[in-house]
């Protein structure tokens, strides 16, 4: 063998483990790194909204929330996939699982999944038609959040201007998800124990807390079961005072009169440090001047009209409003508030309400322009016009050498169909009544609040030369233009 051949092999062999060795301690390194950087992005990682919007990133009340559960909640994703809201249900909670890893996720789908199906049923007691539902569970004590309570719809004009479609039937659109709001509440209902009790008066004519007629108000039932509180029908009539376990009175749009003995019930509740929620109604004979005449306020049995503001429905849609942490949170997200011939309150002058030790801040007042009627209808007569309050917010502390742990408050708003069925979810009407029970209530961290996410509809319509158009771009013109730009590449590689 020469010398050449000889180097020749050498130098072939030390190259070949050479490069064996260089491959393995790549592919280590590769290894390495690959786990260094998958437990870094572990421990150390964070999520953006790349659309730039934020309407998509969590409130800050429910990171709140999360931040402070601290034991396992099961979270149900009961639904039928193909419901047009399952995506956003899902991305929801995910995103809460995400922010707090003692959420465990269940998707379950009752059509696909029966034996699953049967056993959530049965553990949860639920009926077989009960679907497309999200279950918090927790501490023994689990909440259901249905569909139904999971959007707002509203009713939508077909492109001929008619609300019915051409089977005569009215089309509905959902315009806003309120998602995150009903998962929150659910989330906080399962880690507490502690559930006031709201006491709802009846025995002048009030419609009851349960009814579904459009006059009634289950769905404001609804909304204070959403703030994870508990409600019973009270009859002041039938008690010799007000139940030491009341957190909230609630007294919507009386149509007869208190008797004394109830009034003197009531405002020895407030002297005493107690919370109360009074609306009015324009056909009410009910004279309360008795009563909120002694917490600074005076009603009329007038109707206000506000034509500037006045929609075709014969409603009232305003949104001026005076700072106070019931009101702001509407100012601050533009939302009016719907009210149909609300009574007007009169604030006493401030020497009045100081020497009582009562602070009164309106929450809601008309345009400058507004008249009061008397006998709103065929016979109304005008009274007065100007500017009028509509709502009032009162506080008080508690009198010396009664024991008391929180400040008497007070709202009456003018008008109690707002919260009717009809009614309580046009504007910010819904709004309105969550802010109000919450600062009744004293949660602070509730008046933060968690607004409805849009839900945004996309409809493309074409003229018939526009489709034609559309269609001879895409069929067409797209397809040749490939087909040529590709002949071009093939022909310079010929050539």
């Amino acid at each position: 063998m020469s010398d050449t051949e000889a180097n020749r092999e050498s130098y072939s062999t030390s190259q070949r483990w050479g490069g064996w060795v260089n491959l393995a301690c790549a592919i280590a390194a590769v290894l390495i790194l690959a786990t260094v950087l998958n437990y870094l992005s572990h421990r150390h990682h964070t999520r953006a909204d790349w659309a730039g919007t934020g309407d998509r990133a969590l409130s800050p009340r429910t990171l709140q929330a999360l931040a402070a559960v601290t034991n396992d909640v099961e979270v149900i994703l009961f639904y039928d996939q193909a419901e047009s809201i399952y995506p956003m249900v899902e991305k929801m909670l995910r995103e809460y699982v995400h922010q707090n890893r003692h959420l465990k996720l269940t998707t379950v789908n009752p059509l696909t999944q029966p034996k699953d199906a049967e056993r959530i049923q049965q553990t949860y007691r639920l009926t077989p038609q009960q679907r497309n539902l999200v279950i918090f569970a927790a501490n023994n004590q689990h909440k259901l959040v249905h569909q139904s309570q999971l959007t707002q719809t509203q009713q939508t004009l077909q492109p001929n201007g008619n609300p019915r479609n051409p089977e005569g039937q009215l089309v509905f659109e959902r315009t806003a998800f309120w998602g995150e709001r009903m998962f929150t509440s659910a989330l906080q209902a399962v880690n507490t124990h502690h559930h006031p009790i709201v006491y709802w008066i009846t025995g002048h004519g009030e419609p009851p807390i349960i009814s579904t007629a459009s006059d009634g108000y289950a769905r404001f039932g609804q909304l204070l079961g959403e703030m994870n509180v508990k409600v019973a029908e009270l009859n002041l009539k039938n008690i010799p005072a007000i139940p030491d376990d009341s957190h909230l009175l609630i007294l919507a749009g009386p149509r007869t009169s208190l008797a004394p003995k109830e009034q003197r019930m009531i405002h020895q509740y407030l002297t005493s440090g107690g919370r109360m929620l009074i609306t009015l109604h324009q056909d009410s004979s009910a004279d309360l001047n008795h009563l909120l005449y002694r917490w600074g306020l005076e009603v009329g049995d007038l109707a206000i009209d506000d034509p500037g503001k006045r929609l075709g429905d014969g409603s009232l849609s305003l949104d001026t409003y005076e700072p106070h942490p019931v009101s702001q949170p509407l100012d601050r997200s533009g939302l009016a508030v719907r009210l149909l011939q609300p009574n007007p309150i009169k604030p006493l002058p401030e020497y009045q309400t100081a020497a009582a030790g009562l602070k009164v801040n309106p929450l809601l007042l008309t345009t400058g322009q507004a008249v009061a009627y008397r006998n709103p209808g065929v016979r109304q007569v005008k009274e007065a016009e100007g500017q009028f309050c509509l709502a009032a917010a009162i506080e008080k502390d508690p009198i010396k050498g009664v024991q008391s742990d929180q400040h008497a408050r007070l709202v009456v708003i003018g008008d109690s169909d707002f919260l009717d069925n009809q009614m309580l979810h046009r504007d910010g009407n819904r709004e309105l009544a969550w802010h109000a029970a919450n600062w009744l209530l004293d949660r602070p961290q509730q008046l933060q609040g968690i607004g409805p996410r849009a839900i945004h509809t996309y409809r493309f319509e074409f003229q018939s030369n526009e489709f034609w158009k559309m269609a001879g771009l895409i069929i067409g013109v797209i397809p040749a233009g490939t087909l040529l730009f590709g002949f071009i590449v093939w022909l310079r590689r010929r050539t």
